[in-house]
C-alpha cells in the first residue's frame, strides 16, 4: 500500500469518506500508460505540493491508501507545458513510471496517477497537526536541492557560480554595478541602493 494525498471541495468531503471517490466522476486526465489510454485521478505525494489548496478553506485534503499496482508517478510540469507544446507531452508520457520505481526528488512536481476508483476504507481526512509527518517540505524544494547538491559535490566553486550569474543578471537589469578583475578572477558587485558590495569568484565554465 502507498499513501498519497488528494484535494476535494470542502462540501464533498463527507460523501467521499463515506462513499469513496469514483474514477468515472473525478478523473482529470487521460494518459497513455504502457501503451493504453487510461483515465487518471491526479493525486500528490506531498500535500504541500499544491500550496494554494493547502491553505484554502474551500478545499480539504484527504489521505488515500492505495495498492501500488494502480498508481503511477509522472512529472506534472511536463504535462502543463505539453498542453501548449505537443512535443513536450511526449516527454510527459515518457516520464510515467510505476509508483514503486519513483525516486523522490526526480521530478520538480510529481503527480500520482491513480487509475482506479478509491473505495471508502482507503480514504481518511488529513489532520495537518496530528497526521504522520511528511519527510520533506515540498517536492519542488527537494528537486531543486538535489540538483544543487549534486553540482556542489562535483564542483567546489558551484556556490560562487550561482552567485556570479545571479548578480550578473541583476547588473543587466541595472540593479547593481559590476566590476571585474580578470587577472585575479574576481567580480565586485555594488548594490546601488545601499552601497553594499559583494565579492564573487569568476567561475571557469570550462570545468563544467
Amino acid at each position: 500500500m502507498i499513501e498519497v494525498y488528494y484535494y476535494l471541495p470542502s462540501n464533498e468531503i463527507e460523501q467521499a469518506v463515506e462513499c469513496g471517490i469514483k474514477l468515472s466522476r473525478w478523473f482529470d486526465k487521460e494518459v497513455l500508460i504502457r501503451g493504453e489510454s487510461k483515465k487518471c485521478l491526479s493525486a500528490l505525494l506531498n500535500p504541500k505540493d499544491d500550496p494554494g489548496r493547502y491553505r484554502s478553506g474551500q478545499y480539504r485534503c484527504v489521505k488515500l491508501q492505495l495498492l501500488s499496482n494502480y498508481c503511477f508517478v509522472a512529472d506534472k510540469y511536463l504535462y502543463d507545458a505539453g498542453l501548449h507544446y505537443p512535443g513536450i507531452m511526449k516527454l510527459y508520457e515518457e516520464s510515467v513510471v510505476p509508483v514503486e520505481e519513483y525516486i523522490f526528488g526526480s521530478y520538480r512536481l510529481p503527480e500520482c496517477l491513480v487509475t482506479s476508483t478509491v473505495v471508502p476504507g482507503q480514504i481518511s481526512l488529513l489532520d495537518k497537526r496530528l497526521d504522520s509527518p511528511v519527510l520533506f517540505s515540498s517536492s519542488e524544494e527537494l528537486y531543486v536541492n538535489n540538483i544543487i547538491e549534486a553540482y556542489k559535490e562535483a564542483h567546489q566553486d558551484f556556490n560562487d557560480t550561482l552567485l556570479y550569474y545571479f548578480y550578473c543578471r541583476l547588473a543587466q537589469m541595472g540593479k547593481v554595478d559590476k566590476m571585474e578583475d580578470d587577472k585575479k578572477k574576481i567580480a565586485i558587485f555594488l548594490d546601488r541602493e545601499n552601497r553594499k558590495s559583494f565579492t564573487v569568484k569568476i567561475p571557469d565554465m570550462e570545468d563544467y
